[in-house]
């Protein structure tokens, strides 16, 4: 999702989030720096970023021949190393942006894993 951008005069357009569902070969892992989903849930959050991986059988489901489904948000408006560079604050505070990054991947697994019947 993309919103211009207020500190541009060409309203060039600034990227708020990125959610991308992929197959793939690896693994879940845990990310530095970040929390657990809750009981349930195979994945991570942090502010800027955060993955959850959907349960055993989704992969066959979804018509793929990877063995693991991964469904990855990227937040750049909530990157530290990004803001700074910018000399920005962040938009959300860390606390409740890393509560929203969560549910909104317990609610994309929940979702995906009842459409495609793969819920454990």
């Amino acid at each position: 999702m993309l919103r211009a951008n207020p500190h541009d005069d060409n309203d060039n357009p600034r990227g708020v989030y990125k959610l991308v569902i992929a197959d793939t070969r690896s693994g879940p892992y845990n990310k530095k720096g970040s929390v657990p989903l809750g009981p349930g849930f195979t994945g991570w959050a942090r502010p800027d970023l955060a993955e959850v991986t959907l349960p055993a059988g989704c992969a066959a489901g979804m018509g793929s021949t990877a063995p693991y489904i991964k469904v990855r948000l990227d937040v750049p408006s909530q990157d530290e190393e990004n803001l700074a560079r910018l000399e920005e604050k962040r938009p959300v505070d860390a606390d409740i942006a890393l509560r929203i990054n969560a549910t909104v991947m317990r609610e994309v697994a929940t979702r995906l894993a009842k459409r495609y019947d793969c819920a454990d």
